[in-house]
């Protein structure tokens, strides 16, 4: 139990040194885990495992990973799990609720400037929420850009209960809107 103390500690000391090493010996067990069981294609694991140690590192910082059960291989693989469930469930979604789907105004086409304002738009909404600081961010973007689950983000970022996070997240919109 002291090496998985030592781990976090080292990793806490030289988050650089501590990432790299992650990548070296982790990443590889998790692409050959994750391609067998979710069948997902090779980049979108990549993505998901940078999702999870970028979540892993938040955690860290914002002083809510502070003991570890396992190694942080095991606490990785944990979220990793989770994103990789999140992402099938929301089938390439990206967009806010309320967005039309891309070239589409209910049913005619979109002209040429029509799609070029909509995406300036989206553009500074995104701006907007880069803005906005943890744990805004974090929420938003798992739960519109992973599309996760209230309980699944309360898991990953150390909250009580899905009804936190749902509180926290109508917030972010509010200071957004």
């Amino acid at each position: 139990m002291a090496s998985i103390m030592d781990e976090l500690g080292d990793f806490g000391r030289d988050p650089n040194t501590g990432s790299a090493s992650l990548y070296r010996l982790c990443l590889p067990k998790f692409l050959r885990w994750a391609k067998e069981s979710s069948r997902l294609p090779e980049d979108d694991l990549r993505d998901i495992f940078q999702n999870a140690v970028i979540i892993m590192l938040l955690n860290l910082e914002s002083g809510r990973l502070v003991q570890l059960v396992g190694t942080l291989c095991t606490y990785v693989f944990g979220i990793s799990k989770n994103l990789i469930q999140a992402f099938r469930r929301k089938n390439g979604r990206t967009d806010l609720p309320g967005d039309l789907p891309e070239g589409k105004t209910g049913e005619q086409e979109m002209s040429t400037e029509e799609r070029m304002i909509r995406e300036q738009e989206k553009e500074r909404l995104w701006a907007s929420v880069g803005t906005l600081g943890e744990p805004c961010r974090a929420i938003i973007h798992l739960t519109y850009v992973e599309g996760m689950t209230g309980q699944e983000i309360a898991d990953i970022l150390g909250y009580a209960s899905a009804d936190v996070v749902r509180q926290l997240r109508k917030r972010c919109l509010d200071r957004l809107r």
